[in-house]
């Protein structure tokens, strides 16, 4: 039945129909009709469609099928779906990679060429690493830049403190948000006054909730002072009730360290009361 489905969805005339089947069909091939299969996805004209096609392929394609799939991604012309295609045949080809990186430093659109770095970031060898922060530090765009980056910190934590500066310059509270949030998992001791001060800032409580429950769970009494802790209750205080609920679970542990289990206790006793209140 497969050959035979192979075939029909092959004739299907119009290219989104046939590109639809195909893509239901992929995962269900014997390794006996993948050739077929790649030969279908190289006759589709739309090259972004192709490139998608090539992307579900991969996955099932037969290490001698490899290099075919390659040449097809390296015919598309378009930057940066000719990076989106390199970057998922990565995963298959390693040896492909700074021919991948090559290409997204070509691409002109900023966001595209942020997204190819942070698909590739998780497959960059330690040779490479250099070359892809050469790339994220050119972008211009703030938010993009930013991206690019906080997604080459797990791998150079010494990016850190230009990360985050370049997350505290982003205009957009949303974005900046996001950056923070990113930024937080990795961020040491030493850098997290400067997180807090940039979620502090954000204009948009719902954002500024989102970059501080974000920092508020990578704190532990081991990484926090007095000093912090104090500035960090000030800036939860911003909040509205609900969103300062949230972050209680994260405090916890500090509530504990600071404040021992009376002040844990009169916490509990204090969102119990609230709560009888606003029934």
């Amino acid at each position: 039945m497969l050959p035979e489905a192979l075939e029909a969805a092959r004739g299907i005339g119009d290219e989104q129909d046939r590109t639809r089947a195909l893509t239901e069909l992929a995962p269900h091939l014997p390794e006996s009709l993948l050739p077929e299969a790649l030969e279908v996805a190289k006759e589709i004209r739309s090259e972004s469609t192709r490139a998608y096609e090539l992307t579900l392929l991969a996955p099932h394609l037969p290490e001698s099928l490899l290099p075919e799939a390659l040449e097809v991604a390296k015919e598309i012309r378009s930057e940066s779906t000719r990076a989106w295609a390199l970057t998922e045949l990565v995963s298959h080809l390693p040896e492909v990679l700074p021919e991948a990186l090559g290409v997204a430093r070509g691409i002109g659109d900023e966001d595209k060429r942020a997204l190819a770095l942070t698909k590739l970031a998780p497959h960059l060898p330690e040779s490479l690493l250099p070359e892809a922060l050469a790339v994220a530090r050119g972008i211009r765009d703030e938010d993009n830049r930013a991206r690019a980056l906080t997604n080459l910190v797990p791998h150079l934590p010494e990016v850190l403190p230009e990360a985050l500066a370049v997350a505290r310059g982003i205009g957009d509270g949303d974005s900046r948000a996001l950056a923070l949030t990113r930024l937080a998992p990795h961020l040491p001791e030493s850098l997290l006054p400067e997180a807090l001060e940039a979620a502090r800032g954000i204009g948009s409580e719902y954002h500024r909730a989102e970059a501080l429950k974000a920092l508020t769970a990578t704190l532990t009494p081991a990484n926090v002072d007095l000093s912090f802790w104090e500035n960090a209750l000030h800036a939860l205080g911003t909040l509205t009730r609900s969103n300062f609920l949230e972050t209680i679970p994260n405090l916890v542990p500090l509530i504990l360290h600071f404040g021992g289990e009376v002040a844990l206790r009169e916490v509990h006793q204090g969102i119990r009361d609230v709560s009888r209140w606003w029934k």
